[in-house]
């Protein structure tokens, strides 16, 4: 089996929020990726925080936020939702995505003699783990939108700063990663991916492999491939793929 894995799109309305939408040709990229993927794996697994759903007008309505970000992207909603090679998964930034398109919170695919377990990350992330700080959380990032409405560019600066750390490996292992991977072997794990912290990383942790999907905001292209009749589970940044190729 070949696994595809994304995460943290932030797909948001295609406006100046729309870190996404603000990177020229990024949605033709992913629109040519996705067509890519589907002749070349089996799955393709989209971790989490695919939506931006924390950032509308409003703190509350999330559902709509939703609704409306799908129609701003129509191609790749339609895959998402009517393709059988996608399975989706929900992170923080888009919980509402399991009420309302079914996201799962996290998967397990067991093939070839390796458990691989999936999930956003969030779920050990003790900046939003439990109940206070996770709504602290989704203030901030809806405080930090409102800014952005006012001319502040405030998360211009973290992503680039980000994609830099990102091509030059300088993203090391820490509690964040630990505390996933024990998550993922309590689960049964061998082999760990999570997004969340859009730090792509391949990382031996306890006996167990863990890998991190990065993110495809602020021109990043970063991407997950598991290919377990190879035994191969790579990490690629930068991953822009020709379909004519």
């Amino acid at each position: 089996m070949q696994i595809a894995v994304l995460s943290d799109l932030h797909l948001g309305r295609k406006d100046k929020l729309d870190q996404f939408y603000r990177n020229p040709g990024a949605e033709g990229k992913l629109e040519n990726l996705f067509e890519y993927l589907e002749s070349h794996v089996d799955k393709i697994i989209l971790l989490g925080d695919v939506f931006e759903t924390l950032r509308g007008k409003g703190f509350t309505n999330r559902e709509k936020e939703l609704k409306d970000i799908l129609k701003c992207y129509p191609k790749i909603t339609q895959k998402i939702l009517e393709d059988p090679k996608y399975v989706l998964l929900q992170g923080n930034h888009d919980t509402i995505s399991g009420p309302v398109l079914n996201a799962r919170e996290a998967l397990k695919i067991k093939d070839n003699g390796v458990t691989m377990c999936f999930f956003h990350g969030h779920q050990v992330d003790p900046k939003v783990a439990d109940f206070w700080t996770r709504h602290f959380e989704k203030t901030g990032v809806w405080l930090g939108g409102w800014l952005e409405r006012a001319g502040f560019d405030i998360t211009k600066k973290g992503n680039i700063e980000s994609r830099y750390k990102a091509l030059n490996g300088l993203w090391k292992k820490g509690l964040f990663e630990e505390a996933a991977t024990a998550y993922g072997k309590e689960m049964g794990g061998d082999i760990i991916i999570t997004g969340h912290s859009h730090h792509p990383m391949k990382e031996e942790i306890d006996g167990a492999l863990f890998l991190n999907s990065g993110t495809r905001v602020a021109g990043r292209q970063d991407l997950v491939i598991l290919d377990t009749s190879a035994k191969e589970y790579e990490v690629y940044k930068e991953f822009d793929s020709n379909p004519q190729n």
